[in-house]
């Protein structure tokens, strides 16, 4: 376990380098100051996960979502997929959803955070057939072995 959550710190450092420090949809998250570092790095941590959620589905790339999967996701998808999935199943799943419904646009509305759950709610545009149509996409994460993990995704 503590290999795997190097890599996870890892890849979170990584994609903090890639993406820099400033985001331009930021008003989804509302930034507190907490009364200590530790504090303020776990939330630091919360969002980075929700941004490269982001990132994955922008790209249609589930290799941004899936170093975040749990060992059991709760997954709700538009085209009937709905239940319980391992990380395996759950990476397979999203990435059929993601080839389906190819991407136009992808933003966080709003976000919620606790000391063991964060949540956040976007809007996903998607192509097909020569349309543009839109899901809400909502995503709970929750915070297991000082990591944030995607618990559950919903599509509708």
């Amino acid at each position: 376990m503590k290999i795997k959550k190097f890599y996870i710190l890892v890849f979170i450092g990584i994609m903090l380098f890639i993406n820099g420090s400033s985001y331009s949809q930021d008003s989804w998250w509302k930034d507190k100051k907490y009364r200590s570092d530790e504090k303020q790095q776990k939330f630091n941590n919360c969002k980075i996960v929700f941004l490269n959620i982001a990132d994955g589905l922008m790209y249609g790339n589930v290799n941004y979502i899936s170093p975040f999967f749990q060992n059991e996701i709760y997954l709700s998808l538009q085209n009937n997929e709905k239940g319980y999935y391992n990380r395996e199943q759950s990476g397979y799943i999203i990435e059929n959803f993601l080839s389906t419904y190819p991407v136009s646009s992808f933003k966080w509305k709003n976000s919620s955070r606790s000391e063991k759950y964060a949540f956040a709610l976007g809007k996903y545009k998607y192509k097909k057939g020569g349309f543009i149509s839109t899901f809400n996409i909502s995503v709970s994460l929750k915070y297991i072995n000082d990591l944030w993990l995607i618990d559950q995704l919903n599509v509708n």
